[in-house]
């Protein structure tokens, strides 16, 4: 959704279109303000220094977290860059997953042909330059013999260390009462809504109603936050039980809570599954004025594509040699 989108400020993108043009600078340090995405500090090019220099001095400038887009000196082109997200482990989840959002966000308004590497660390201080170039992707030019050579090294020392960490989905913990009542929707089989949401880096309980009844749906949703909804629906539109997974994601939500919420679903329906629960089906909600209408919609298209995938095919008799309609006469 383009509403979750972080936004590259305006003097960002000036000053890194910019960089294109004029060779002189060698490493942005980009920072989440608000809702944008900020330049908090430039490094230029030092005459005369060797690249590994240049990364040694921004290594211990740079502060996390933030992502550091490097301009590294390659073959394949005057000014390519790799995204480094220096994010570390001590963070509140909710800013890990934030700028594990932005990675993207950023790349993709700057455009995503200056790239030719991201990674993610969590200190920046011993991720070596060699690390650095082990992480360019593969580019349409070659590699020096010296490139080449420090991207073996380093891939065969990360291979060696595991040191390299991934960022996709962030973990956040569970308070004991989001628990407990998990573990009750569980051993329950009767009608139950379920709302969960993110407070202090950990998922809690919105509200919990037992046998609820289609038509307290729109009184019960969050209408100006996000929020996660499992719902054991047992309405008109289904024949018996199904578990729903709503994903609440208003409009008119904060741009960084959209975000959180939006990187934090995957690992919630991965626990879910951990505990037994099998969601039958995952709606985004994103009006939240009429969510019951909302949840008969998707039922009713989804009843629609199967009757239109079960539908024999049919198949009409080929028109004669010479009897077609652009057929022409002869005179």
């Amino acid at each position: 959704m383009n509403s979750q989108i972080l936004r590259v400020s305006e003097s960002l993108s000036a000053v890194f279109q910019q960089a294109q043009e004029t060779n002189s600078v060698r490493c942005f340090e980009v920072s989440v303000e608000g809702e944008t995405l900020a330049a908090k500090s430039t490094y230029p090019i030092q005459s005369g220094a060797k690249l590994e220099e240049e990364w040694a001095a921004i290594q211990t400038a740079s502060s996390t977290p933030a992502l550091l887009l490097f301009h590294i000196a390659c073959t394949n082109g005057p000014w390519k860059w790799i995204l480094v997200a220096f994010v570390c482990d001590n963070l509140p989840a909710r800013e890990k997953m934030l700028y594990a959002s932005a990675r993207d966000c950023l790349k993709q308004q700057l455009g995503l042909a200056y790239f030719v590497g991201d990674v993610h660390t969590t200190d920046v201080r011993t991720f070596s330059y060699h690390d650095l170039v082990a992480t360019m992707h593969n580019t349409s030019g070659p590699l020096s013999e010296r490139e080449v050579l420090l991207k073996e090294e380093a891939a065969l020392e990360r291979d060696l260390s595991v040191k390299a960490s991934a960022m996709n989905v962030m973990p956040f913990g569970l308070t004991a009462d989001c628990r407990a009542a998990l573990d009750a929707f569980t051993k329950d089989t009767a009608s139950r809504w379920l709302s969960l949401r993110i407070k202090d880096e950990e998922l809690t309980v919105g509200s919990s109603i037992p046998n609820m009844h289609e038509d307290q749906v729109n009184s019960a949703v969050e209408k100006q936050t996000p929020s996660f909804v499992v719902y054991r629906y047992t309405g008109s539109a289904v024949d018996g039980p199904t578990t729903l997974f709503l994903y609440v994601c208003p409009e008119e939500a904060n741009v960084r809570l959209k975000m959180t919420y939006s990187t934090a679903k995957a690992s919630l329906l991965s626990d879910l599954q951990q505990r037994g629960i099998k969601v039958d089906k995952m709606i985004e909600i994103t009006d939240t004025s009429n969510v019951l209408d909302s949840i008969h919609a998707d039922f009713a298209s989804a009843a629609v594509t199967a009757d239109e995938d079960n539908r024999p095919k049919s198949f009409s008799r080929p028109a004669a040699p010479g009897r077609g309609r652009g057929r022409g006469r002869r005179a």
